[in-house]
């Protein structure tokens, strides 16, 4: 084989490898926009991260229904993991326009304490990806996030496991 034809073939090689690479970059992409597709129709909770100055930006120039003031502000109170009390309230008339918390808490199944959607399916995910809380630990340092106890994720790891256990014989 002379030296032409090695570089055609690599060519065709190189060409080759470029179209499935990116047939592949196109698969992960559109497998990416059918992710967000499917979380744009589902009812369930689905969760984005905000920061919390621009959440409170919302309500910097929103009126008061009682005084027609622009002094909504919104209050943080609680935090459970990654669930946070919100409290929206006015600063002038002292009138609290609601109040809730960024995630439900789940339907109890047991005599210990409800935990909310979010702090269980974070920590799903980390035992989907690592298994250890000091991975969790390091997101929430990043994202300058409160993080929920040690006990806490302790709880929902063992039910975890255990409703993932409780499945093996079923599959088996």
């Amino acid at each position: 084989m002379d030296i032409s034809e090695h570089n055609s073939n690599v060519a065709q090689r190189s060409s080759g490898d470029r179209i499935l690479k990116n047939e592949r970059i196109s698969m992960q992409e559109k497998s990416v926009l059918e992710q967000e597709n499917i979380a744009d129709t589902y009812d369930g909770p689905s969760y984005i991260i905000v920061d919390k100055n621009a959440l409170c930006d919302i309500f910097k120039y929103t009126l008061c229904g009682i005084c027609n003031q622009s002094t909504l502000k919104l209050e943080f109170g609680h935090k459970y993991g990654f669930s946070h009390q919100l409290k929206l309230v006015c600063k002038t008339c002292s009138e609290q326009k609601m109040e809730c918390f960024t995630s439900p808490r789940l339907e109890k199944k047991s005599n210990t304490s409800t935990p909310f959607d979010v702090n269980v399916r974070a920590v799903q995910a980390f035992l989907a990806i690592s298994g250890v809380m000091h991975r969790l630990k390091n997101f929430a340092c990043f994202l300058n996030m409160p993080l929920m106890s040690s006990k806490t994720f302790n709880e929902i790891k063992c039910a975890t496991l255990n409703s993932v256990y409780s499945l093996l014989p079923k599959l088996c």
